[in-house]
């Protein structure tokens, strides 16, 4: 009964918060009022899930400076959680079938998220340079996950290596982004099942924009796996219960 509710209230949850996003967005899709809007939303979501999340490095993403960040992809719970974790202002990129969702896609459209097309290379492409244009006239932060899909197991999977050269020629800096723990509570062998647990979010040390320029597309990926890799190998917080239906975030420097 629990996952029936779970999953209605995920439903309602989207609803409620696109109808706000899209009638807004009809008007002025506000940065600021999007990012507000998403933050309350993605809590929301963690707390339907009994998610409960812990977030160190959290005072690396509080001066509004757009980054690059690479996450690891463990759960559909990685995009809600990288929202909390980065307090909104962030857009993605995304398979182009997210974009078909009604309300959903919408938004990812209208904020300018990115798509994916993983069969046409050249519409992929022209998404890409799209985005990139974008960030020069308008930055703002951008997260990928560069495994492309989510792991079974937890463990981390092979990257690909255009996402090291997007994020080389995105000129921001890149973050590394560690996600442990969303695969036991949301995983994708189990579309139908949430479990409750601790997740633990690691904003690792920004690697300059100028370090970046000087790397080769290898060497970069060879740094976010290590650093990735690295916290991935240390427990989650053992001291922090989760409760069903009662999910909280809690920020660490």
């Amino acid at each position: 009964m629990r996952e029936i509710f779970s999953i209605l209230g995920l439903f309602f949850n989207i609803t409620l918060f696109g109808g706000v996003l899209v009638g807004v967005g009809l008007i002025y899709p506000s940065r600021a009022f999007f990012a507000f809007i998403t933050r309350h939303w993605a809590r929301a979501t963690l707390w339907i899930a009994g998610a409960r999340v812990t977030v160190e490095g959290a005072d690396r993403v509080t001066d509004g400076v757009p980054r690059f960040y690479m996450a690891n992809h463990q759960s559909a719970l990685d995009i809600p959680i990288l929202l909390t974790a980065l307090r909104g202002d962030v857009r993605f990129m995304a398979k182009r079938s997210l974009f078909l969702i009604p309300i959903f896609g919408w938004i990812m459209s209208r904020y300018h998220f990115a798509p994916i097309n993983r069969t046409h290379a050249r519409d992929t492409l022209r998404s890409l340079e799209a985005m990139l244009k974008r960030l020069k006239t308008n930055p703002v932060s951008f997260a990928v996950f560069p495994e492309g899909t989510r792991t079974r197991d937890g463990n981390l999977q092979p990257f690909r290596r255009g996402t090291m050269k997007i994020g080389r020629r995105s000129g921001m800096d890149i973050v590394p982004v560690t996600i442990h723990g969303a695969v036991d509570v949301y995983n994708r062998d189990r579309p139908w099942t949430l479990q409750p647990g601790n997740i633990r979010v690691v904003v690792s040390e920004p690697i300059a924009a100028r370090e970046v320029a000087e790397m080769s597309s290898a060497e970069l990926q060879d740094r976010v796996v290590q650093a990735i890799a690295r916290e991935l190998e240390k427990p989650l917080p053992g001291a922090l219960p989760a409760v069903a239906g009662c999910a909280t975030v809690e920020a660490t420097s």
